[in-house]
């Protein structure tokens, strides 16, 4: 490598590029963070929540991920939990898993006949984790379901998967956009309702049971699975869009 005069050194470190924390922090102590990944045609999210011993909750965990990702968080703690929050958010568990020997996967029972025949990790169902939990965060199964999709509350924050969506165009390659849009999701912060037809089996019981679970702890922040997160009139926003058809 050269320096400024010229001269030639040998064992100098990487450039300091390679340490940056790549998580975004959505709590004032760091104690929420977000990483954003691609899976190749689109982006998706991971939620880190830390745990009432210091020990993290990682949600949806994350498809080749950067060591400096996982290196962010072991610093601060162990990652105790990671959560598949339905049959499908799965690709990322098998590195996380190799990189966190300790860690155990957790998914929702209706989930886990699929992901086991997805992958060889060994899941637990998501009732074993429930207990672990402090009073601030919850494991919301909402009603209506034919095939789970988990929400997570941290505090005001939450976590509200494949149902919603907040995509820009640099989000997704055009032939995803281009499918989104013909299968019912689009930009925006949405409900993306033909989605539900995979997840859903009574739209209103689901839609009741949501907008229930949101009017008693309403979000100051909701973490969708793809796209940005919702940081300014989250409550307002999130609430008109489970309100039942013809409200």
């Amino acid at each position: 490598m050269q320096t400024t005069n010229g001269e030639t050194t040998q064992g100098v470190a990487p450039p300091m590029e390679a340490c940056v924390d790549p998580w975004r922090r959505l709590s004032p102590h760091g104690s929420l963070r977000l990483l954003t990944y691609s899976f190749g045609p689109g982006s998706a999210n991971t939620l880190a929540v830390r745990l009432e011993d210091g020990g993290w909750l990682v949600v949806s965990p994350s498809l080749g991920t950067a060591e400096s990702a996982f290196a962010a968080l072991e610093a601060e703690g162990p990652v105790r939990a990671l959560l598949a929050p339905n049959a499908y958010h799965h690709r990322g568990q098998a590195e996380w898993r190799a990189r966190f020997p300790g860690a155990i996967s957790y998914a929702p029972d209706g989930a886990i006949q699929r992901l086991r025949s997805k992958s060889t990790v060994t899941y637990q169902p998501v009732q074993g984790l429930v207990p672990l939990l402090p009073e601030h965060l919850e494991i919301v199964l909402p009603d209506g379901q034919k095939s789970p999709d988990l929400l997570v509350r941290a505090g005001s924050s939450w976590w509200l998967g494949d149902l919603f969506s907040n995509l820009a165009a640099g989000d997704q390659s055009w032939p995803l956009r281009l499918v989104s849009r013909l299968a019912g999701s689009g930009l925006g912060y949405r409900r993306n309702t033909r989605p539900g037809l995979v997840y859903v089996r009574d739209e209103a019981a689901w839609l009741r049971s949501v907008r229930q679970a949101l009017e008693q702890h309403p979000p100051a922040v909701v973490i969708p699975a793809h796209g940005a997160p919702i940081t300014e009139n989250a409550a307002a926003q999130t609430l008109a869009l489970v309100q039942s058809p013809g409200a």
